[in-house]
């Protein structure tokens, strides 16, 4: 299976959500798979390129924003998008 098209598969399941409501969705979740891919993968806490020193990974900050924006946005639903987003390869 390839790269899944998030914004095709939200409107299967969301057929009288407006197209603009779909693409900030689709678009915030996008970033916000992978964001929380990098914190998956590297972990909340990272060493800094330059000094070696511990930092807050910069993900972080960005999944919690793309996340505020998909939590906001109720009316849309996406169970089944999700779903294929888990079963996408890393």
């Amino acid at each position: 299976m390839g790269k899944i098209d998030i914004l095709a598969e939200l409107q299967k399941d969301n057929l009288h959500a407006s197209a603009i409501a779909l693409k900030v969705f689709a678009d915030a979740l996008g970033v916000y798979e992978e964001a929380s891919r990098n914190v998956a993968q590297h972990g909340a806490i990272v060493m800094h390129p330059r000094t070696g020193a511990p930092m807050e990974n910069p993900y972080l900050k960005i999944q919690t924003a793309k996340g505020a924006v998909i939590a906001k946005m109720r009316t849309i639903e996406a169970k089944r998008v999700l779903v294929l987003l888990q079963r996408e390869p890393v």
